[in-house]
């Protein structure tokens, strides 16, 4: 009867670490949004983080919004002002992830949530 029971809480365990580590993967699929932006402008770096308010407008974390999909696409809003738009596709090469749109390629960092990417001068933070 000890052994039945040792096997049944042996599996429930097994099945539980299966599930946290699907749940914690560190795949780039998800949605991020804006954490973190910094730039130089005129000599003079600059950085502004989610809910800080820049130019008398308050930057929310909806500013950018990327969301990464497991077939290979993904989907970039900037919501500055004006609302933009930008679809691509992206691959993993040699350990580090290519995102291409309008047949230009970036490369975008991923450490633990924070995707991060430099786009027209500046440096871009996204938390999952």
């Amino acid at each position: 009867m000890k052994k039945v029971i040792a096997g049944i809480v042996s599996a429930i365990a097994v099945v539980a670490l299966c599930l946290c580590l699907t749940a914690c993967s560190t795949g780039i699929v998800g949605t991020y949004k804006f954490s973190k932006m910094s730039m130089s402008q005129g000599g003079i770096s600059i950085e502004i983080k989610a809910g800080q308010e820049y130019m008398g407008i308050k930057v929310s974390e909806d500013a950018y919004s990327l969301v990464v999909k497991d077939d290979n696409t993904f989907e970039l809003k900037a919501n500055m002002g004006t609302s933009v738009t930008e679809k691509g596709t992206w691959e993993e090469k040699d350990g580090k992830y290519i995102f291409t749109a309008d047949g230009e390629s970036m490369e975008v960092k991923l450490d633990g949530n924070v995707l991060s990417f430099e786009m027209d001068g500046m440096k871009l933070e996204l938390k999952k």
